[in-house]
């Protein structure tokens, strides 16, 4: 093929792909950062020169606005469980309150709420909870080792927490983890109400039913990968519906080696029904598709979610890269035409799993997926935080503004561990930063033509370019 056929087709791909109105929203927000600095210190341990340093609270996994508090933003936040080793095994998750002052630029935490099991004052843990067969497979996690390599006990309701919000009906807390993956449910002060898994969990580590927390979950979800379960959380206020996102495909069937979730494109959403908080019951299931084929890199997991109106969500979905490269893609999502796997009627392929069908499979067994519209990418607007954006507010108002939150994995660098107690440092560590996107004024019709002719000629000089390097 000659470059100029190969030009040809780029540039009648491009006409064809584009959506003028999604390339016109990406370019109708503006991002203000804000760098997260005034973080306490968890701890001390001897870095990789043996010399005694702080570890700072980071690894930010979650957001939700809270309200207004005059001019301030007021947010709650939550770290997750960080790497393993531990540096700290007996680290007690918390809920993060801060405060943003979008005059004076600064971040003021005002509330630390440690969260306790049941009794109210036993801690609760980052642990992992068991290993019921193979590294790799369902209802097993990581061992625990700490920094001197010693094997870390687990606890059945240990919390590698990942999303976060508030139920307005009592201000209470519902949070997913992706050990299990669970969902959890915390009082305002911060004791746990309940912690629901999927079936058969007790019965895989040859446990009491219920010691690791009520069973309702479809028994699926306890082959997500490890560290891919569910990463975010999303309540419809009105209908008291919940819903959790999975981080990455599940592993349907399972294996050692994840192969399934690898080359699979679709992700469920789980749908409770939240009306009576002590007893939810599952609702629905949705399924989302990476369209991974579309990106130059592994856009395959979730960042956040957040809850907009009408069967909407916003999603952020992210790759693992760093720079104006990476894709760090926000959606707008509606569940409004998408089949309920609960529910609805539909037939899979013979001899395949939910998992194992691609796009046109998947219509062919009579299943739409939620719709997707790109409202932008995070790099794009100049948000920058490393590779993990993966909290996602909404502020409400007449021209509602989105908030992201980065995990910054505590400024440490998941090595090997040497054995000696010593913790690898970043030496560059990643800030943590929240960015506020406001939607702008659109421009005219013809300010606005023009921003599409230069992306569009601007899209075809990059992968013509591309076209030529691959010859």
């Amino acid at each position: 093929m000659t470059l100029k056929s190969n030009l040809l087709k780029i540039f009648f791909g491009v006409c064809l792909a584009t959506n003028i109105t999604q390339v016109a929203s990406a370019q109708n927000y503006k991002l203000t950062n804000y760098d997260f600095n005034n973080r306490p210190s968890l701890g001390q341990v001897l870095n990789e020169n043996g010399e005694l340093t702080d570890i700072f609270l980071g690894g930010l996994s979650g957001l939700y606005f809270e309200r207004f508090n005059g001019n301030n933003l007021q947010f709650i936040t939550h770290p997750d469980r960080g790497s393993i080793p531990f540096p700290f095994p007996d680290l007690q998750p918390e809920i993060i309150r801060f405060e943003l002052d979008t005059t004076s630029n600064n971040i003021t935490i005002t509330d630390r709420i440690n969260l306790f099991q049941s009794d109210g004052t036993t801690p609760l843990s980052v642990r992992p909870n068991l290993q019921a067969g193979e590294q790799g497979t369902a209802y097993t996690d990581q061992f625990g080792v700490d920094l001197f390599g010693n094997s870390v006990s687990n606890d059945p309701l240990g919390a590698d927490l990942e999303g976060i919000v508030i139920d307005e009906r009592d201000n209470s807390f519902w949070m997913v983890d992706e050990y299990r993956p669970a969902i959890y449910h915390f009082n305002p002060s911060g004791t746990l109400l309940n912690r629901f898994v999927p079936m058969g969990t007790a019965a895989a580590g040859n446990e009491p039913l219920g010691i690791f927390g009520t069973e309702i979950i479809p028994s699926v979800y306890a082959q997500r990968r490890a560290n891919r379960g569910f990463e975010a959380i999303a309540l419809n206020q009105d209908t008291n519906s919940l819903y959790a996102f999975i981080q990455s495909p599940i592993d349907n069937p399972d294996n050692t080696g994840d192969t399934t979730s690898r080359n699979s494109d679709i992700l469920r959403i789980l749908e409770l029904d939240i009306s009576n908080p002590t007893n939810p019951l599952v609702s629905g299931q949705f399924v989302y598709l990476l369209n991974n084929d579309l990106y130059d890199t592994n856009v395959d997991k979730i960042g956040d979610a957040v809850w907009l109106e009408d069967n909407r969500f916003a999603v952020i979905q992210r790759d693992s890269d760093l720079g104006l490269d990476a894709n760090k893609l926000v959606f707008e999502i509606d569940l409004s035409e998408a089949t309920n796997l609960e529910t609805d009627v539909f037939n899979l392929l013979p001899n395949q799993t939910l998992e194992e069908h691609t796009a046109e499979e998947l219509e062919t067994a009579g299943i739409i997926p939620v719709d997707k519209t790109f409202l932008f990418n995070l790099p794009d607007l100049g948000y920058l935080a490393g590779d993990k954006p993966e909290g996602l507010a909404l502020i409400p108002g007449k021209r509602p503004s989105f908030v992201v939150i980065n995990d910054n994995d505590y400024g440490l660098l998941d090595d090997e561990i040497s054995g000696d107690g010593q913790q690898n440092f970043n030496p560059n560590p990643i800030p943590v930063v929240v960015g506020v996107i406001t939607p702008v004024p659109e421009p005219s019709n013809h300010a606005l033509l023009g921003t599409v002719l230069l992306l569009g000629i601007g899209s075809i000089f990059r992968r013509y370019v591309d076209v030529v390097r691959r010859g």
